[in-house]
């Protein structure tokens, strides 16, 4: 990680003011006759003054005049007390002393930042740019503000960290190709990270102290170390078996083949029961196949319990997957359900394929063991 600027958006990063933007707010929408809820801002954080008041008037399906609403809010917040972030002026001192490039990048209006300045008991000239929405046409959640700071820098845009605290600004972080962490002053950890969020964080004093620019390097790399083990086209952390492997296979085994019995089958009047293992719990979750009259329509065993895995965790991983059919040597899953598996399976996730002999008493019958990637070389995949 090469980090050679830091970009601060100042809302809620540096001050505590999105709070009090939105106490005033609600004050100013109700003195026009619309009541809007607190959460009900949420979604338009960060995105400058326009989003933020015109989106609310639409959501209530109502007109207002934008200057004359803006310039309430405004006036209301240069009379009030805005309080620090806790741990931003040191960060901000480190971050200087260390070497960085320091610059705010703040969707808000000139006026407006420099009011936040002025709670920080700074002057523009402490840092090497100040860039606010006054800068640039299109706000965030388009990339083009954090571009416009690190061209001004003259850094490269993957040198730069982003420190944010709205879902808007780190969409815009990322699409300017910048590093970005972020406080979760604003929203949830976990809707943030979604958003791109390298790191998320309480406030500065959850930062490690450091004097120099390879002690925070160091610090962001050692948080952001990922862990999780990719299966197809997500990741998550691996949970170990909790008993024997053995044992798990057993259960999923019985899993399927009490599935199969429930196959609706009208048609073809062949059943399949399937069993797969959460990555993520090691939790079994089973299908069977249902048919249709309309032959497309028809669900397999094996997606069906994707499905059911996918809507009680969310995408995880596949570690072991069991398909019971009659068939010797027993069917393996269509192609069809290999390429859904393609999107929670790695290549060592192991298919059992076992008939009702075999489910019914382990001393009979055929049990065939496969690799996905036996089962599926070359699954269609997006980078």
């Amino acid at each position: 990680m090469d980090i050679k600027a830091i970009l601060f958006d100042f809302d809620g990063v540096l001050v505590d003011s999105e709070k009090v933007i939105s106490k005033i707010s609600l004050e100013v929408f109700n003195d026009l006759g619309i009541y809007p809820k607190e959460e009900d801002f949420l979604p338009f954080i960060g995105g400058g003054d326009k989003i933020f008041i015109e989106s609310i008037a639409k959501l209530y399906n109502t007109k207002i005049d934008f200057e004359s609403t803006i310039k309430k809010i405004h006036d209301k917040y240069y009379e009030s007390e805005i309080p620090l972030i806790n741990g931003a002026l040191d960060f901000l001192a480190r971050s200087k002393n260390a070497g960085f490039k320091i610059a705010i990048v703040s969707s808000a209006k000139r006026k407006k930042v420099l009011k936040n300045l002025k709670a920080l008991n700074l002057g523009e000239d402490y840092f090497d740019l100040v860039v606010t929405g006054d800068n640039i046409i299109r706000n965030k959640p388009y990339g083009d503000i954090y571009q416009y700071a690190a061209l001004n820098l003259k850094v490269p845009y993957n040198n730069c960290l982003v420190v944010e605290d709205s879902l808007l600004g780190v969409r815009a972080a990322k699409e300017a190709q910048c590093k970005v962490i972020a406080l979760s002053t604003s929203h949830p950890f976990e809707d943030l990270e979604k958003a791109g969020a390298m790191f998320v964080f309480d406030d500065f004093t959850s930062i490690d102290k450091f004097e120099s620019k390879e002690e925070l390097i160091d610090f962001l790399e050692e948080c952001t170390r990922d862990d999780r083990v990719k299966y197809g086209a997500v990741k998550c952390f691996e949970k170990e078996y909790p008993f024997s492997k053995e044992v798990l296979i057993d259960n999923a085994i019985k899993l399927a083949y009490k599935a199969r019995k429930n196959a609706y089958t009208p048609y073809s009047h062949y059943n399949v029961g399937a069993a797969i293992v959460s990555a993520s719990t090691n939790n079994i979750y089973s299908g069977c196949n249902v048919e249709n009259a309309s032959f497309g329509g028809t669900i397999c065993a094996e997606r069906g319990a994707v499905m059911n895995l996918i809507s009680k965790e969310g995408p995880t991983g596949i570690k072991l997957v069991v398909v019971v059919t009659k068939d010797n040597p027993p069917a393996p899953p269509c192609a069809l359900c290999l390429q859904v598996f393609s999107e929670f399976c790695n290549e060592n996730t192991e298919f059992h394929l076992v008939d009702e002999e075999y489910a019914k008493d382990k001393t009979q019958g055929i049990h065939m063991v496969y690799k996905f990637k036996e089962l599926l070389p070359i699954p269609f995949v997006l980078d």
